[in-house]
């Protein structure tokens, strides 16, 4: 399997809260700081409000937790704040680049 088509069966993994298929993905070598559409994958998981993903997603390494727990503080998401808090991390404000929207939108299928 390629890189692209990796990165994009991850991200259809948590979209569609498919935590096996997450695992899988990174198991496999999916790197759990690809960005996709200007946000780190992390921030489409906080985005679903999956706590498990964004366990998996974390403990794989990816390397935004600060701006994801600043994303989910400034938008109000906060079922998923625990997990990020409980490993100590320090929330941070995250800027989107210009030509990308105020939230991460899914363009896998």
């Amino acid at each position: 399997m390629s890189r692209k088509q990796l990165a994009l069966r991850l991200l259809n993994a948590v979209w569609n809260e498919n935590e096996s298929e997450v695992l899988f993905c990174l198991k496999q070598g999916a790197n759990p700081s690809w960005i996709f559409n200007g946000f780190p994958i992390l921030m489409h998981a906080i985005c679903t409000q999956n706590q498990k993903i964004i366990e998996l997603l974390i403990d794989a390494g990816a390397k935004q937790t600060p701006e994801a727990f600043g994303f989910a503080l400034e938008h109000g998401y906060e079922s998923v704040i625990q997990p990020l808090v409980e490993r100590g991390i320090i929330p941070k404000n995250f800027q989107s680049k210009k030509g990308f929207g105020e939230f991460p939108q899914r363009f896998a299928y």
